[in-house]
């Protein structure tokens, strides 16, 4: 090979290296453009936290807010958006209206929620309050209170300990946090970040944790609905007085409804209890107005596509998602209007971006996740194949990866890798262009308790977001206050922009991602 030849290779390599390299920075260019100076993110939110929430699975609101994801999604020229069912007995409810006070020994407005799922009062009520620690021993309660309880209110529970609220509410990882998770070894137990179920079959444990759960209340409610108690009163302790009625996961239409259960701020269930230790037992008056209904329509997972270019790679998908359902006390953008919110400008900014990803890009917008990610369970045993069955359908195998976001409207700071180490030379890489902001953190921690656990299940990469916590944990996590107050645009513009560019890239790879073994 003379001179000339080797100069005219080298040149050639050369500028095929540069224009592969131009190409991956024009497109991040044109992710970036498009998610940082034309955002839709915070509109997005306000839709979906404004106007469309609550969103508590099987309700008319649902259904209403699902409508108009689909309808968004086929207005940006999505392939695809369709709906596919995952419910046909999970009941809808909604309060009409409620109010709880204490008229005796003296006038207290009691601040509340109603718990879901929870029969109507029949008008206001009125009766004495007695205390009632744990019912997870039925038979000595029954032993205590039985034939006690006619025209009774309950207090359940402990009373919360006294919180002087020195620690900040809000707050974001210390590099020491993030540090400690990168250094991490082994997937489970401890999860400096977050919780972690461990090395276990979350799917399989959280199917045989809901049944005992159910179980032990279904036998509560009915003890109680036969002795002619009147109503429940518990708390969860988020202070100062904020409310925390996420449900009594009574939903399916076989489940034994609860009497009227209302979560109570802690300050008031405090007084309460410490009226009854000193024999003052309060007097009670109440009313809920509610409304429980059938109607399978209503519980659709919502999803959207944007089908790739590539002649054998479109066959392929880079799936993302976020749970759609919220709890019904306030607006559920944290929980999860956020991360729907953030999904859903991913796909919009991919496609307003101009760019023609190779692999096909799905977003699954999920319903139930609340009762027990319902909406990815049942997706996943149609199109995978049945849990408790090792034979697989052949989509899983085109599935390249699950990435979902699931923890408040904090900002990212990394991805959970689930144990899988194979695939973090790859991510390092892909997120090294936005290393900047900081999001570019990978632990081999496992994060659980939502819907990547599904894909997990199946042997798909399946991801979760690390992300700031901010007051998600102390503030609005399935309380009244998940509202768009405490959602920062910072923070949901930079995780819809990076995780658009990791979602473009990894469409664009030869290969899928690694699975583990």
């Amino acid at each position: 090979m003379n001179i000339f030849s080797k100069i005219f290779i080298t040149a050639f390599l050369f500028v095929g290296f540069c224009a592969t390299s131009q190409t991956k920075s024009q497109a991040l260019s044109k992710i970036n453009t498009e998610g940082f100076q034309k955002s839709q993110v915070m509109n997005l939110i306000s839709d979906l936290s404004d106007v469309y929430g609550p969103r508590l699975t099987g309700t008319n609101q649902y259904y209403m807010a699902a409508e108009w994801a689909k309808k968004t999604m086929e207005n940006w020229g999505m392939d695809k958006a369709y709906f596919e069912n995952y419910c046909d007995d999970c009941m809808g409810w909604e309060v009409k209206s409620f109010n709880v006070e204490m008229t005796e020994p003296a006038y207290m407005k009691i601040q509340a929620y109603p718990y879901a799922w929870t029969e109507s009062s029949n008008g206001v009520q009125v009766g004495e309050m007695v205390w009632i620690e744990s019912h997870t021993d039925l038979e000595k309660v029954k032993k205590q209170w039985g034939g006690k309880l006619q025209g009774k209110i309950i207090l359940i529970g402990s009373a919360p300990e006294q919180n002087m609220l020195f620690d900040a509410l809000s707050k974001r990882f210390t590099e020491d946090q993030i540090e400690e998770a990168k250094k991490s070894i082994v997937s489970a137990p401890s999860n400096p970040l977050g919780p972690s179920a461990g090395n276990i079959d979350l799917i399989k444990d959280l199917e045989v944790i809901l049944a005992s759960f159910m179980k032990k209340d279904d036998a509560f409610f009915a003890f109680l609905k036969a002795e002619g108690a009147l109503s429940i009163l518990g708390t969860t302790p988020f202070f100062p007085g904020i409310i925390h009625p996420s449900g009594t996961y009574n939903l399916r239409e076989s489940h034994v409804k609860s009497i009227p259960y209302f979560a109570i701020s802690p300050e008031n269930f405090g007084k309460l209890k410490r009226l009854i230790d000193r024999e003052m037992n309060p007097k009670i008056k109440f009313h809920l107005d509610s409304e429980l209904y059938l109607k399978p329509e209503n519980n659709v997972n919502i999803i959207g596509e944007i089908i790739g270019s590539g002649p054998k790679l479109k066959e392929e998908v880079v799936m993302i998602g976020a749970h759609f359902d919220s709890w019904h006390p306030a607006s559920g953008a944290t929980d999860n209007g956020a991360g729907s919110a953030v999904m859903m400008e991913v796909m919009r900014i991919i496609k307003a971006s101009g760019l023609k990803p190779k692999r096909t890009i799905r977003i699954a917008l999920w319903g139930g996740e609340e009762q027990g990610c319902l909406g990815s369970l049942a997706y996943a045993e149609n199109h995978y194949g049945k849990l408790k069955e090792t034979t697989r359908k052949k989509e899983v195998e085109k599935i390249s990866a699950y990435i979902n976001m699931d923890n408040g409207a904090g900002q990212m700071r990394g991805i959970y890798l689930q144990g899988n180490e194979a695939v973090k030379p790859i991510f390092e890489d892909m997120l090294e262009p936005y290393a900047y902001l900081d999001v570019n953190n990978l632990t081999i921690q496992n994060t659980n308790f939502t819907d990547h656990d599904v894909f997990d299940y199946y042997k798909i990469p399946g991801f979760q977001i690390i992300q700031d916590k901010l007051n998600y944990d102390t503030v609005t996590h399935h309380t009244n206050l998940d509202v768009l107050e405490y959602v920062p645009e910072r923070d949901m513009m930079i995780n819809a922009t990076v995780i658009a560019a990791l979602v473009y890239q990894i469409a664009e790879m030869d290969s899928r991602l690694p699975r583990e073994d």
